[in-house]
């Protein structure tokens, strides 16, 4: 009962992105009523249940994969405090962290729902959503249009699309695939039926296809598949060098942004930056490269339409996005916080993957990481919802049984012992 549940849920929180609904006035999209109900789901069968050895284990890990979105938070708290920030834009920075913080409890739900199987029951759920957004594109559009333009966006590799493909080029779903994919790759033989998946996720990942995405995952991969080739303590020593010169780059690049990079590729190479160059220039006034730069709280970037430059009192819903996330934390929480999150983001959890589960953990969390880089830089793939849930679901599914089992184990030892010498005691 409670996987049929889950399924009708999760296929509908994968479904219903742009499905909004209104309550006083704000818009609220449809998916968030079903990821509350999958925890919730979770809730009643805990009751039921009481499995402390999957609690046990999904309170660390949960705890670990919510550390990036806790840290803004915590840094946003003192700039609304000492700026005096209205309740608007308050609430619309925590209206933004709050469903990080959402994806990382689904997550925590579908593993305490099935265990380790919990990352299958999610992937069959996006497939099925996604199987159903191609439904209704063809019912209203057409078999055969659908199946040229699909063509189309193949040969020309999605420099040409059609209006029937734009309706399913959803980002979300599209790199919500790739951790997946990594998992998929990486554990080929302890997986069930590998090569179904392989094709469900590959035609999907094709529909709403974003080339981003494709040297996105190749270095993640890549990335991970050395890193497996090492011992245990090099992989780990190799990895946080890794992380270090990632933390590194991505502060190096937002610099170079600040100080014309992509000016002087339009200008000097000729190259097409695709308005990043204006873009930029229009965020330039709002940040420095300085240790005392504040920042100016989560969720301003929606303050200003950054193609024209104009500023709005109130939070836009709709307006050109920064497409740079590494740029966007950075101008929310400043240089102290920018640093700190990073360290969030990177050689915190990943000496936690290596440290608690291992190297294979560690190793699949490295390359997800590696993958992230290249969206964060490229996208706006961190407020993602479905890829943010497929982020913190990818790297807890990996030996997460066996994980929870010890730690029922130790604990059962540890509380046999203490009564033991309670015994004792009382003699």
């Amino acid at each position: 009962m409670s996987s049929a549940i889950y399924l009708i849920l999760a296929t509908g929180m994968f479904f219903f992105q742009d499905t909004y609904f209104s309550v006083g006035g704000v818009e609220l999209s449809l998916k968030n009523p079903c990821a509350l109900a999958i925890v919730f789901l979770a809730l009643l069968n805990f009751i039921a249940t009481v499995r402390l050895d999957r609690l046990m284990v999904l309170t660390r890990h949960g705890a670990v994969q919510a550390l990036p979105y806790l840290i803004p938070l915590v840094f946003s708290s003192v700039i609304w405090v000492s700026t005096r920030a209205d309740s608007s834009a308050v609430l619309n920075g925590v209206s933004m962290i709050l469903p990080q913080l959402l994806s990382v409890l689904v997550a925590a739900a579908t593993l305490y729902l099935f265990g380790g199987r919990g990352i299958w029951y999610c992937l069959g759920s996006m497939c099925a959503a996604n199987f159903l957004n191609v439904l209704v594109v063809i019912y209203t559009g057409g078999l055969a249009p659908f199946l040229q333009e699909f063509y189309t966006l193949l040969i020309t590799f999605s420099r040409e699309t059609g209006p029937l493909m734009m309706q399913l080029e959803t980002h979300d779903l599209t790199f919500a695939f790739g951790p997946f994919l990594l998992y998929l790759l990486l554990h080929w033989k302890t997986s069930p039926r590998p090569v179904l998946w392989l094709v469900l996720i590959s035609f999907f990942a094709l529909v709403g296809l974003k080339r981003i995405a494709f040297p996105a995952l190749a270095l993640g991969l890549a990335a991970a598949f050395v890193l497996r080739l090492l011992p245990d303590k090099a992989a780990k020593q190799t990895a946080l060098c890794v992380a270090a010169a990632m933390m590194v780059v991505s502060f190096l690049y937002i610099t170079g942004i600040r100080y014309g990079l992509f000016e002087y590729l339009e200008t000097h190479w000729g190259l097409d930056t695709k308005g990043r160059a204006a873009l930029f220039a229009n965020v330039e006034p709002y940040y420095d490269i300085s240790f005392t730069y504040m920042g100016l709280g989560t969720g301003f970037e929606r303050m200003v339409e950054w193609f024209s430059g104009m500023v709005s009192p109130t939070p836009l819903r709709t307006q050109t996005q920064i497409h740079n996330d590494f740029l966007r934390m950075y101008l929310n929480i400043g240089f102290v916080g920018y640093w700190v999150w990073l360290w969030g983001w990177l050689p915190a959890r990943l000496s936690y993957w290596f440290r608690r589960v291992g190297k294979d953990a560690g190793c699949l969390f490295l390359g997800i990481c590696v993958y992230c880089l290249v969206l964060y830089a490229t996208d706006n793939a961190i407020y993602y919802p479905y890829t943010m849930t497929a982020c913190a679901l990818v790297p807890m599914a990996c030996r997460f049984d066996a994980q929870a089992e010890a730690a029922l184990e130790r604990r059962c030892a540890q509380w046999s012992a203490e009564a033991g010498h309670g015994s004792r005691g009382a003699v």
